[in-house]
């Protein structure tokens, strides 16, 4: 048991500490505070259900494309998944399983958007306003409002005239029925990738528009049989066995991508087998043109699907490769003149990542009245072993820049510790600020950028890629530029001593964008 255990909040304070998103990540920061017997904390949810991305994204088709053994937090394996690859819809359980079990349930506050934060430095507390006006004090703030929260619609000249039935996907209306309609998918990435083959046998007519192709492999999903499953729950051994294999297929590929300059013909061998699968699956050269991406694998995040490709050999599938010059209230007309007619328009077009205002998705007021999205904007993205940033006392990032990985639970494990330890610390001296130290954050950044010229993101394809890894700079700022077992390691050996514990903030978040 820590040294949280059993100390309150001061009198003047809502709660120690303040969680931001009750998603994957927030109910996992909660259940790290209370672990270490730190109850005063308040998880603020903007919905009126916790999940996160799980909760939002309910359209048709909708899955993890990582295994169930690995997707999940390391001391909850027992759970009775139904599948290799579990829905939505098993994963929004298993989430609100954990809150429940853990007790993080009674911590939640639904409905409480958040609208911007302020550190107070007299206090050494935030600020926290609410969309209805409320204003909640802590001493500290945790950022966990995830990644894929805020849909990202796509510019195109006409799209608020067309007659028909629009929904981005992840705004999905079940109650529009698409059986005999003449339906439009406009995106190509993962999310696509699961609604096209589960729409194109009930639809009359299917229309795929394609700005970039996506790299897919073969998924290993099955449903899982009941002595299987009995097996899971009463062995554990062999949940650990089937973890350890699962990250070792992510470390494989993350390793090509990381070491591309200097190991390149590991992601060229497992690019040149991905290839092959495509191939088998779409039995045509056209399609082959079309759908196999001139851009390396890695660029952008890849798919697993054993349908997509093959619903293209649909009769009423067309793969649309001409651009979109602008949306009638008819249709789609492409760059070519062609209007295509169609009754419904669904937008895969993911969301936004790298761009300010999300991620924190409310304004964030550290030291000197310095914002944290508009000197990311003003800078290069940029945080701390992706967790904290000068001039932002006593508040962290679940997952900021150069911090991403293929398993959300890897990266949050990692960076759950280190959040905690930093806590730790300063309950255990007593001090109530605790702040990234300038020379350390620049020291580490350069490492990073460092690390990220020998990525595969570097390559002169990805210009190509359209990927949301870039930001507007260029920088593959998403990502983390080495493997995860390496973000462990780090964290495992890693002190604390890039910090200032109980220092007044003197420092300006003034990081070289060089």
């Amino acid at each position: 048991m820590s040294d949280l255990q059993g100390l309150a909040p001061e009198p003047s304070f809502d709660a120690e500490v303040l969680i931001v998103g009750a998603g994957i990540s927030g109910v996992g920061a909660g259940i790290e505070l209370l672990r270490r017997g730190q109850p005063s904390f308040i998880l603020l949810e903007a919905e009126p259900q916790l999940g996160g991305t799980w909760r939002d994204n309910t359209y048709p088709g909708v899955a993890v494309d990582i295994p169930f053994s690995a997707y999940c937090y390391s001391y909850e394996t027992n759970y009775p998944w139904s599948r290799t690859f579990p829905t939505g819809s098993e994963i929004q359980g298993y989430v609100a399983h954990c809150a429940e079990k853990y007790g993080v349930t009674p911590h939640i506050r639904y409905n409480s958007k958040v609208s911007r934060t302020q550190f107070e430095p007299s206090t050494d507390c935030w600020l926290t306003q609410l969309a209805c006006g409320a204003v909640l004090r802590s001493r500290y703030v945790i950022s966990a409002t995830g990644l894929l929260s805020q849909p990202k619609l796509p510019v195109i000249p006409g799209l608020e005239t067309f007659a028909g039935k629009t929904m981005h996907s992840a705004r999905w209306d079940h109650s529009h029925d698409l059986t005999d309609k003449r339906v439009a998918v406009i995106g190509t990435g993962a999310t696509a990738v699961q609604i096209v083959p589960e729409i194109a046998p009930a639809v009359a007519h299917l229309f795929v528009f394609q700005r970039t192709p996506i790299w897919v492999s073969p998924r290993p999903d099955f449903v899982l049989s009941r002595p299987f499953k009995f097996l899971l729950r009463h062995f554990a051994p062999l949940r650990y066995l089937l973890r350890a294999l699962s990250e070792t297929s992510l470390q494989a590929l993350t390793f090509a991508i990381v070491n591309y300059r200097r190991f390149p013909f590991v992601a060229r061998g497992i690019q040149a087998w991905v290839r092959g699968f495509m191939r088998r699956e779409l039995h045509s050269p056209e399609l082959e043109a079309k759908l196999i991406p001139g851009y390396d694998l890695g660029c952008k995040r890849p798919a697993t699907s054993n349908s997509y490709l093959a619903a293209f050999r649909r009769d009423n599938n067309e793969l649309i490769t001409d651009g979109i010059d602008r949306i009638c209230p008819e249709g789609v007309i492409t760059q070519r003149g062609t209007l295509y007619r169609m009754d419904t328009l669904i937008l895969a077009t993911g969301f936004l990542t790298t761009e300010q205002g999300n991620a924190p998705s409310f304004e964030v007021i550290g030291v000197g009245g310095v914002e944290l999205g508009q000197f990311w904007q003003d800078n290069r993205l940029q945080a701390y072993a992706g967790v904290a940033v000068p001039g932002f006392p006593n508040f962290f990032l679940t997952a900021g820049p150069y911090s991403g990985g293929f398993n959300w639970f890897t990266m949050l494990k990692a960076h759950l510790k280190h959040i905690m330890r930093c806590l730790d610390r300063a309950r255990t001296a007593g001090v109530t600020r605790v702040e990234v130290k300038a020379a350390a954050h620049e020291r580490y950044m350069r490492r990073m950028w460092q690390r990220a010229e020998g990525t595969i993101f570097k390559s002169g394809s990805c210009q190509s890629a359209n990927s949301y890894y870039l930001d507007r700079r260029g920088d593959a700022s998403l990502p983390l530029p080495k493997t995860p077992w390496s973000r462990v390691w780090w964290n495992l050996l890693a002190s604390t001593r890039g910090y200032v514990f109980g220092e007044p903030s003197r420092q300006q978040p003034e990081t070289s964008s060089e």
